[in-house]
């Protein structure tokens, strides 16, 4: 649990973790330079260690206190959220029962510190919690991070074998579940109740800074994708999408060495038309079988308009396309 003046909410995570059902564990709160007294004032037991981060910021915090933990399992847990009693036995358990799973997250309730929280947040919620198997989350890897990093809990020799952390301008989160999808390991989650409440306030981290945010995220996405590519053969795609999205990814993928052949999109206005001096070649849903070429040699979805999804997967599916052999999703 690294910590940065995670006052007034510290004692309730830290109270929802000793509180577990499953009482053998030790929590490990590394001070990542707080000045709130927060940390001093907690009221803990004999499984509480306390340490002093070796740098600046989160990624130093995650791999100090990775470094000292004593056992096989690694839970992660931020200061200003709340563990479900059972949350550890249950992720253990999973582990356990399914040791092909490396890494585990948790459904999870969103809940606002103040007032209500949006419908956006109610559908984001709905559609994190969706995604439990390793396969889901495999399809969607490139969509959104499956998995809420204060729910995750992973192998120690897995975070070792990918060399911990890295400080990078992107979620530090995100990347290491990129780099673990990489070396082909697998994620899920236990078909259970919510086990974290996640909670959204303006200060929280992901908020407040700048590798969080949707730019750097993008950018994060686009240099694992562009090495997934590369491990499927590919040195070559399309990109269905003519957004704001979609021209970032190409931008960022080509900057990569992903030549972008050319963009698809169903509008019938850009007929004929270019998008940073590619062909957009409009097609329609269903696809006709003149349209089949326009695919290849493989179709980077980058299309976030809600609902948009499911209609081209099941055009593509249509066309005898197979997810993550001719095509996969990115936004």
């Amino acid at each position: 649990m690294p910590v940065y003046n995670a006052d007034p909410y510290l004692q309730a995570a830290v109270d929802s973790i000793l509180h577990q059902t499953h009482r053998l564990l030790e929590l490990i709160i590394v001070n990542d330079g707080s000045t709130d007294g927060a940390i001093e004032q907690l009221v803990t037991d004999d499984r509480v260690l306390c340490v002093d981060s070796l740098g600046n910021g989160i990624v130093p915090a995650l791999n100090h206190g990775i470094a000292v933990a004593q056992y096989p399992y690694i839970a992660r847990m931020d200061g200003d959220d709340i563990a479900a009693p059972a949350r550890l036995a249950t992720q253990l358990a999973y582990l356990q029962q399914n040791p092909e799973i490396a890494i585990a997250g948790a459904k999870v309730r969103l809940f606002a510190d103040v007032g209500e929280l949006g419908g956006g947040y109610a559908l984001y919620q709905t559609w994190i919690n969706q995604q439990c198997t390793p396969q889901a989350i495999q399809r969607n890897m490139f969509v959104e991070s499956c998995i809420p990093h204060p729910t995750a809990m992973f192998h120690r020799d897995v975070i070792d074998a990918l060399g911990g952390y890295h400080d990078t301008p992107w979620p530090e989160d995100y990347d290491l579940w990129c780099r673990a999808h990489l070396h082909g390991y697998q994620f899920g989650k236990p078909n259970a109740e919510a086990l974290l409440h996640w909670r959204d306030y303006p200060e929280r981290t992901s908020r407040a800074q700048s590798r969080y945010n949707k730019s750097q995220f993008l950018a994060c996405k686009a240099h694992y994708l562009s090495q997934v590519l590369q491990q499927l053969g590919r040195q070559e795609c399309v990109i269905w999408g003519t957004g704001p999205t979609g021209l970032k990814l190409h931008d960022l993928l080509t900057q990569a060495g992903i030549r972008v052949r050319h963009f698809i999109d169903v509008n019938p206005k850009l007929q004929n038309g270019e998008k940073r001096n590619k062909p957009v070649w409009v097609v329609d849903a269903p696809l006709e079988e003149h349209d089949i070429q326009s695919l290849h040699p493989f179709v980077v979805v980058a299309v976030a308009a809600r609902g948009a999804r499911e209609k081209i997967h099941q055009a593509l599916a249509e066309a005898g396309q197979i997810e993550l052999e001719d095509y996969l999703f990115a936004a």
